[in-house]
């Protein structure tokens, strides 16, 4: 696959994260599972509500990077929103039932398994594209962040949470060094006063996993929204840091010294209104022509102006392109019949 790996992500970086494991009926059996999927969609919902009492339409939505699809579940049966929870691993999505059945909801929003580099939809084709710590499996945020604005209609909104803004005091202060597994006794006092992250690298298992993790200087945030009409920008959940990061002043300032998790929520001005749902505005990455969706049941989701086939497996959509399709997914074009008889029972 051609790409330039120092703007997108290497294959091997998109195969690391596509293999992440499948967990299934242990997410029912284990707290252990269960608990970090209920505070994360309970964290979504939070967002979600406070979003939409300002009036943010959150339908149709488009969640990057969804995992096991918790927080998507949670807009879909708790705030009356419908939309597409999309990830690179197939095998992250098939947890969406067994998530479901832990978060006591109903209804399951379309699973997709696709490049967050090129979303097989139309443009303007969303009403809210949203995105919890996935940018930093990205070495830059740009091309997917331009990618979600394509996507969104007119007036539409983009939004983040749980992504870093790392300082070039923090790279001094870390240099090579890794919090350790367990934690030092310094390490866990550090953690408590929040600031394990100026002194120590705490994703560096991930790394040696193949996994990309990176922290983004301000400039990269700054290069990464410019299309936005409007941003707001909450920089360090403990300082609450309000700026737009663009623009020079005193609250940019302080963000870019303190860094810390940002939460942003950027509103797109231009383009087209939104026409019909997203599962009619599905868009081949072959040849660009605009698909249909219907029954989710059938095996394979047909092109039919270039003949290119969608594979469809438990009720996850597949749209990769083709390079992509063949590493990620040829190995396992089909599940045993055994798996598919308890996803269906899930």
């Amino acid at each position: 696959m051609a790409s330039d790996d120092r703007r997108t992500q290497s294959l091997a970086a998109k195969l690391a994260e596509a293999e992440r494991p499948f967990v299934g009926y242990h997410i029912l059996a284990s707290e252990a599972y269960a608990a970090p999927l209920r505070e994360r969609a309970a964290l979504a919902l939070s967002d979600a509500r406070a979003l939409a009492d300002r009036g943010i339409a959150l339908s149709p939505f488009l969640e990057i990077g969804a995992g096991s699809g918790q927080r998507s579940l949670a807009l879909q049966n708790a705030c009356g929103a419908t939309g597409v929870a999309s990830d690179i691993s197939r095998s992250a999505l098939r947890n969406a039932p067994y998530v479901l059945s832990v978060l006591d909801y109903v209804e399951l929003p379309l699973l997709l398994c696709c490049d967050a580099h090129r979303l097989p939809f139309l443009p303007c084709s969303f009403a809210f594209v949203f995105a919890y710590r996935t940018l930093h499996h990205l070495n830059d945020p740009e091309p997917v962040v331009a990618e979600c604005y394509r996507v969104l209609a007119k007036g539409g909104h983009w939004f983040c949470n749980e992504e870093p803004l790392d300082t070039p005091l923090k790279r001094r202060l870390r240099g090579d060094r890794v919090l350790s597994r367990p934690p030092t006794r310094l390490q866990r006092i550090a953690t408590r006063l929040g600031i394990e992250r100026y002194f120590w690298d705490d994703v560096a298992v991930e790394r040696a996993a193949g996994i990309t993790e990176a922290r983004f200087l301000p400039a990269t945030w700054r290069r990464a929204l410019r299309p936005f009409a409007h941003v707001e920008m909450e920089i360090n959940r403990r300082l609450r840091v309000h700026t737009d990061l663009r623009r020079p002043g005193l609250s940019r300032w302080i963000a870019e010294r303190v860094g810390g998790n940002v939460k942003a929520l950027c509103r797109k001005e231009e383009g087209e209104a939104l026409s019909g749902p997203p599962t009619a505005r599905l868009m081949c990455l072959r040849c660009g022509a605009t698909m249909h969706l219907g029954a989710r049941d059938e095996p394979f989701l047909t092109c039919t102006a270039c003949g290119r086939r969608y594979p469809i497996l438990n009720g996850i959509l597949c749209m990769l392109p083709d390079a992509l399709e063949t590493a990620l997914c040829a190995p396992q074009t089909a599940f045993s019949e055994s798996s598919n008889e308890v996803e269906q029972t899930a």
